[in-house]
C-alpha cells in the first residue's frame, strides 16, 4: 500500500481533512504565537514531508514493518487544531455569527465519520474486564497461574484474549486481521472442519488447546488426534491436546 493510500485510508471520508487543512490555513494567516506555529503549522507540516517521502517509508517499513506505517499520522495534531481553531474563529466574529459557525462546524465534525460504537470490535461490556464474557470464562478455564499457556481461538476472540489474559498465548495475533489469516486460522473459520488437517496445524504450533464453534462440522474425530473435550463455554467448544503435556514458564 503506497502512503498515498494509506494516507486516503486514514483520513476516511475525507471530510475531516477538508476541515482540518482548513484551519491550518487560517492559523497560517492569523496565528502570531511562533510556539503555536510551530506545533499547529510547521511540525505537521515537516511530518508529511516524512511520510510521502519514498525514501523515508522504505527505511521506516524495512525496519519497523508496512502494517504500522499508517501510525505515524497520530503525529498530526487533527483535533488540537481543529479545536483552536474553531475557538479563533468563534472569536472573531459577534453576536448570531458565532452561533452560527460554531453549529455549522459541529455538524461537519459529525457527518465526517461513523460512530465508534458501530464496529465488530466492540460490543457491550459483559464484565469488569469489558471483554465478551465467553472469552474470560474460557481464558479462566484453560489458564494456569504462572505459566503460558498456547491455545487456538476463533479469530473474533483474539483482541480480547489478549486485553483479559497476558498467560494466555496465541499462535498468531492482530497481524492475521491486516495481512490475511494464517492456515491454521483458516482451517478453524470454515463451516466444516478437517481434523486431520486442523490437528497437524495445531501441533506444529504446539497448541495446548483448540476452540471453536459446536455448530462446525467436523470431518473426522478429535479423539483419533489424542483430543479431549475440556469443556464447553457458550457455543464455544474447548479441546485439549493430550499428547502436549508440557506448559512453558512464563517470563
Amino acid at each position: 500500500m503506497t502512503a498515498f493510500q494509506t494516507f486516503r485510508g486514514y483520513m476516511g471520508t475525507g471530510l475531516i481533512l477538508i476541515w482540518y487543512l482548513a484551519m491550518v490555513v487560517f492559523l497560517f494567516v492569523t496565528e502570531k504565537r511562533k510556539d503555536r506555529r510551530i506545533l499547529l503549522i510547521y511540525v505537521p507540516f515537516l511530518l508529511l514531508l516524512l511520510f510521502f517521502n519514498p525514501l523515508f517509508d522504505k527505511l521506516f517499513q524495512r525496519f519497523l514493518g508496512k502494517e504500522i506505517y499508517f501510525r505515524i499520522l497520530w503525529l498530526l495534531p487533527v483535533t488540537v487544531t481543529l479545536c483552536y481553531g474553531i475557538v479563533r474563529v468563534c472569536a472573531a466574529l459577534r453576536g448570531k455569527k458565532q452561533w452560527i459557525f460554531a453549529g455549522i462546524a459541529a455538524a461537519f465534525i459529525v457527518i465526517s465519520g461513523t460512530c465508534v460504537y458501530s464496529s465488530p470490535l466492540f460490543s457491550k461490556a459483559e464484565n469488569a474486564d469489558h471483554v465478551p464474557q465467553e472469552v474470560a470464562e474460557i481464558c479462566d478455564m484453560i489458564n494456569l497461574p504462572g505459566v503460558n499457556v498456547m491455545a487456538a481461538f476463533p479469530v473474533e476472540m483474539i483482541y480480547y484474549v489478549r486485553q483479559y489474559s497476558p498467560f494466555v498465548c496465541m499462535p498468531y495475533g492482530r497481524e492475521i486481521m491486516l495481512n490475511g489469516f494464517s492456515e491454521l486460522e483458516y482451517c478453524m473459520h470454515y463451516s466444516k472442519i478437517d481434523v486431520e488437517r486442523l490437528s497437524a496445524l495445531a501441533k506444529e504450533q504446539r497448541c495446548h488447546y483448540v476452540i471453536f464453534e459446536k455448530e462446525k462440522e467436523l470431518i473426522g474425530n478429535m479423539e483419533d488426534y489424542d483430543y479431549v473435550l475440556w469443556g464447553q463455554v457458550g457455543k464455544y467448544l474447548v479441546y485439549r491436546d493430550m499428547s502436549i503435556p508440557s506448559y512453558s514458564p512464563a517470563e
